[in-house]
């Protein structure tokens, strides 16, 4: 017990704060930029899209969008095509023939009621999911293992006889409701390399980061309740317990109490001398010591005049 308080006491908290705090910050910047670097290419896909939405939002089939899905189809080594079709689902431009083929129309249709899966009406054994916009970077994008990647699709569609012989893709899709044309993106979720290791690094990086800080606090105020003359076990336990709520607690007894200035024991704000070391920490009428205020002209116990 005697070597942990020494230790406690060689702590300087302000410097280890100040070196936890740059520590941090800088491998978590690095983590995070990390993410973005090797993900570049799917986030340049989501911004990519968005500008398509409002431009198709705005314009409808322009050559403005014609130009951004030429280039949204180009970028992305994960986008198979890109389709454009008016209200009777003739396709009046596609990026290229992949999955699309020469056809002159491409009607789809819904695969099994409520699988949120969609089909080819004329090509049977491709199958598309639709994607929300706000899901384009999916989990799977991140995940290494193809056979844990497809899994969840397989469990999903499992009741379905025919369904392992499908080619299975993500659709995106914009839609004018005024025009009824459509946009459709079709696209597959390529495993991002590292990515999934990465982001399980900064996970722990993350926890690593949170117990530093939790054992940190209790710490601190393990060592200035003991500093002031405080059960400092019984604060340093109660924060490690607690951390915040307790953190907040000890600093409102703190308030609600005075320091001694000499010996830095807490003392009670109706005291008139501190009790551990004797020095006078509030002023006091000069006859029967009671405690008065700034201000007082009698003593509020004995009713001599004070100067």
């Amino acid at each position: 017990m005697r070597k942990f308080e020494e230790f406690i006491n060689k702590l300087n908290f302000k410097k280890a704060a100040l070196t936890y705090l740059v520590i941090s910050g800088i491998l978590l910047i690095l983590c995070m930029s990390s993410i973005v670097y090797i993900s570049r290419d799917k986030i340049s896909m989501v911004l990519d899209y968005q500008r398509v939405s409002e431009t198709f939002a705005r314009e409808g089939v322009t050559d403005k969008a014609i130009t951004q899905l030429q280039k949204l189809s180009t970028d992305s080594k994960d986008i198979k095509n890109v389709v454009v079709l008016d209200k009777d689902n003739t396709i009046v431009f596609k990026a290229n023939n992949n999955l699309v083929g020469d056809k002159a129309k491409l009607q789809l249709i819904p695969y099994g009621a409520g699988s949120g899966y969609l089909q080819d009406s004329t090509h049977q054994d491709y199958l598309y999911k639709v994607v929300k916009p706000e899901n384009m970077i999916l989990n799977k994008d991140y995940i290494q293992n193809d056979q844990r990647v497809w899994q969840a699709v397989d469990d999903e569609m499992s009741y379905e006889t025919d369904f392992a012989l499908k080619e299975v893709y993500l659709l995106n899709y914009l839609m004018d409701r005024s025009t009824q044309s459509k946009v459709l993106m079709i696209r597959t979720a390529t495993p991002i390399p590292y990515a999934e290791r990465l982001i399980e690094a900064t996970g722990a990086l993350l926890g690593l980061i949170i117990v530093i800080y939790w054992i940190g606090l209790a710490l601190w105020v393990y060592k200035d309740a003991r500093s002031k003359g405080l059960n400092a076990a019984l604060w340093g336990l109660l924060i490690l317990m607690t951390n915040l709520v307790g953190f907040i607690v000890y600093l409102i007894y703190k308030q609600n109490n005075l320091t001694c200035y000499k010996c830095g024991a807490l003392q009670s704000r109706f005291n008139s001398f501190c009790s551990h070391c004797g020095t006078e920490i509030n002023e006091s009428c000069p006859n029967c010591k009671a405690m008065i205020n700034k201000g007082d002209h009698y003593c509020s116990r004995c009713g001599s005049k004070l100067d």
